[in-house]
């Protein structure tokens, strides 16, 4: 199976070295492929942009590329001829080719350069992406131009061509590896058995989903970034399109896809948020390698999924990770009940829509701060987990269960109507708010704790309002005029919202309803890719199109119904 380039980048697992296809600046909508180097972060107009890439025939004449992707190599097309390219240890490119040639020109900053190294060797900087890189010829061709300006070099390029060439392109910020570079079959060698050792490990698909499921699995791989900077763990980036960060609750989410394959993997993405976390356990909103932002934070989901992986894979709380999570966790709950609400006998809010994880959605139409549903219900289950990491400590468990059951206590209290769970204005609680969201099922994630009666009532809400279409649960209702079919979280489908959904119907022992939410998850991403959000009417993939927590979404629902449960 071939993924498509103009949708999914080119990388692997660990690396910020990725090929994508891009808009081309001041190109009036055209499109080519860059090589990219996705550290840095999502706020740069760049997004890594290092290099155009183009391509020639035996003519040396321009050519128009054909692309096969696979998670090994990118294999580019061009007439009688080809190109690959294969990522090999460390931050270095590969690249093999006969009967054409490709160049790659350098498209950045006000002081890019090109330079002899001592040893003789082309070596060009991208001063600000703040990369380095030489290319070496091993056979064939390489032609590298760029004329001096005063304080830097214009028409940078270099070029690799011949009859039959391979060619290695090593990039990095200081120094470069004295190791040598190897050779493009060994690089492709290693490539492969890395990906089908990950994927073996993502279990089987489901029957007619297999390529579905080898993308899913692809993009957790993929979009992997190693250590460095701000990154004190192996993290997942959201996509290497253009969401390249690490979110504080998109990561609760790539953990639950990966923690089958590759548990400490999955730890790793709580802890890279939580090495960050404040003083006053505030989370960061998200972390990429150079920056750490606090202007927002996002929902406290950490302890339901840890909990959760934890009934999926037993033995995934170590007595390490219970130690480091308990701390964390517990300064995350204090956050939300010492900075963001008035007082003990109140709620704590959210207050801007960014905090909540859902942007604009519709509760946040008129600002913030706000209270909602799914905030305390998410404080609830982390202050069980909290009550099931101290296990030794039976004073601090009940402490937490108390916490717990206050916090229960006044989400009935404040927020149930009688119909349904309101979100409302911290400033002005009688103002009502939009209430078509898919916010107000969040509740349904305390199980048996909520009474019957209440249950029965949100059930028929959720059935009888529109919410599930025939691709999976809208985040607004398309009965509401407020709708929007690309409205962001003002009624697509999200993955996140899917798998709590799913799971809190489980916890109602709704199963036949879970699982039919599993099946349509399964079936829109299997048709129309990983998207980061689709059309609720019609399941048109929204956005970005290679997305981590949608794959790791389709990942843990596809398990689920392989075990033939919801």
């Amino acid at each position: 199976m071939l993924f498509d380039i103009e949708h999914i980048p080119f990388s692997r697992q660990g690396r910020f070295l990725t090929l994508s296809t891009m808009t081309v600046p001041g190109g009036e909508g055209a499109r080519a492929l860059y090589l990219r180097s996705v550290a840095g972060g999502d706020e740069r107009p760049s997004l890594g942009r290092l290099c155009r890439v183009e391509f020639f025939d035996a003519a040396g004449e321009p050519a128009s590329p054909v692309f096969d992707l696979t998670p090994e190599q990118l294999i580019v097309r061009i007439g009688k001829g080809e190109v690959a390219f294969v990522i090999g240890e460390g931050e270095r490119l590969h690249v093999r080719g006969a009967r054409a040639g490709v160049r790659f020109h350098l498209e950045g900053s006000r002081y890019d350069y090109v330079y002899r190294t001592p040893q003789g060797e082309p070596c060009l900087v991208a001063a600000v992406e703040n990369v380095k890189f030489i290319p070496r010829a091993v056979a064939g061709g390489l032609d590298v131009t760029g004329a001096w300006q005063r304080d830097h070099s214009e028409k940078v390029s270099f070029a690799f061509s011949g009859d039959a060439f391979e060619a290695s392109i090593d990039f990095f910020r200081t120094v470069p590896s004295r190791e040598q570079p190897g050779r493009f079959a060994d690089a492709l060698a290693g490539a492969s058995t890395a990906f089908s050792t990950w994927h073996a490990g993502m279990g089987t698909a489901i029957a007619g989903q297999e390529e579905a499921h080898r993308l899913a699995s692809y993009l957790l791989w993929a979009n992997g970034v190693p250590v460095g900077g701000a990154l004190t763990r192996p993290a997942i980036y959201m996509s290497k399109n253009h969401m390249i960060n690490i979110w504080s609750w998109d990561n609760a989410f790539s953990a639950l896809g990966v923690a089958g394959v590759d548990a400490g993997l999955a730890f790793d993405q709580f802890a890279v948020i939580f090495d960050h976390q404040d003083a006053s356990g505030l989370l960061p909103d998200y972390i990429n390698d150079r920056d750490v932002l606090f202007a927002f934070t996002k929902p406290p989901v950490h302890g339901w999924a840890v909990s959760l992986i934890e009934a999926m894979q037993p033995g995934f709380l170590t007595p390490e990770r219970k130690a480091y999570l308990k701390d964390r966790i517990g300064r995350q709950v204090d956050y939300w009940l010492t900075h963001a609400r008035a007082g003990e006998d109140s709620l704590p809010s959210y207050f801007h829509g960014n905090d909540s994880g859902w942007d604009n959605a519709t509760f946040f139409a008129e600002g913030g701060p706000v209270v909602s549903p799914d905030l305390p219900t998410f404080l609830i289950l982390a202050c069980d987990a909290l009550a099931n990491l101290l296990e030794d400590d039976a004073a601090g468990a009940a402490a937490w269960r108390a916490k717990a059951e206050a916090l229960q206590a006044m989400l009935i209290d404040r927020l149930w109507t009688g119909e349904t769970f309101r979100a409302h204005l911290a400033a002005d609680p009688e103002r009502v708010l939009p209430d078509r969201n898919l916010i107000q099922f969040m509740p349904l994630l305390l199980g048996g704790s909520l009474p019957r009666a209440m249950i029965d009532t949100l059930l028929a809400r959720l059935a009888d309002g529109g919410f599930v279409t025939d691709w999976g649960p809208a985040t607004e209702s398309p009965q509401s005029p407020f709708y929007e079919d690309d409205g962001y979280w003002r009624g697509p489908i999200w993955a996140p919202t899917t798998v709590l959904l799913w799971d809190g119907l489980r916890r109602q022992g709704e199963m036949e309803l879970a699982r039919s939410i599993a099946e349509k998850f399964c079936s829109l991403a299997a048709k129309n890719g990983m998207a980061e959000n689709f059309d609720a009417k019609s399941g048109r993939g929204l956005r970005d199109r290679a997305f981590a927590w949608t794959s790791a979404a389709y990942i843990l629902l596809s398990a689920s119904l392989r075990q033939n449960q919801p």
